[in-house]
């Protein structure tokens, strides 16, 4: 679990700070980025969330959770399928709400990361939910 703190924290503060060097300084050419948003999201992509992403399947508690969800019989995953879709769908949704009625700026980019944070988290902890309620079915 400290890791994956970790993990979130590391996200948080490379994002604030892309965002503060974006907004505040000239340290990034903001007509660029505004201009050529799309060419923008990639190179973030490439250089920021690919390596979060292999950071993040690297550690423990996520490989573990990979593994309770590999365990799983199939009778099991179905509800777990049904709520994963529920928790997407609301994760989503709030997206969605945050960027069609708020203007897109440092605090509604931080909340929409924090959605879909909450969203990965809760994933990989109804993977160990339900191997858990398997286990105290068989039992």
């Amino acid at each position: 679990m400290r890791q994956l703190v970790l993990i979130v924290a590391y996200y948080m503060i490379g994002y604030l700070i892309f965002w503060t060097f974006l907004h505040e300084t000239n340290l990034f050419p903001k007509v660029w980025v505004e201009q050529n948003f799309g060419i923008a999201i990639y190179i973030w992509v490439f250089f920021f969330i690919i390596p979060l992403m292999l950071i993040a399947l690297g550690n423990d508690y996520i490989k573990n959770r990979i593994s309770d969800f590999k365990t799983l019989k199939q009778e099991t995953r179905w509800p777990l399928y049904i709520l994963l879709f529920g928790v997407w769908d609301l994760m989503f949704g709030f997206a969605f709400l945050l960027f069609s009625y708020f203007e897109i700026s440092q605090a509604t980019m931080i909340i929409a990361n924090a959605l879909f944070i909450t969203g990965t988290y809760l994933t990989f902890f109804s993977f160990s939910v339900a191997k858990k309620l398997q286990i105290s079915r068989n039992n």
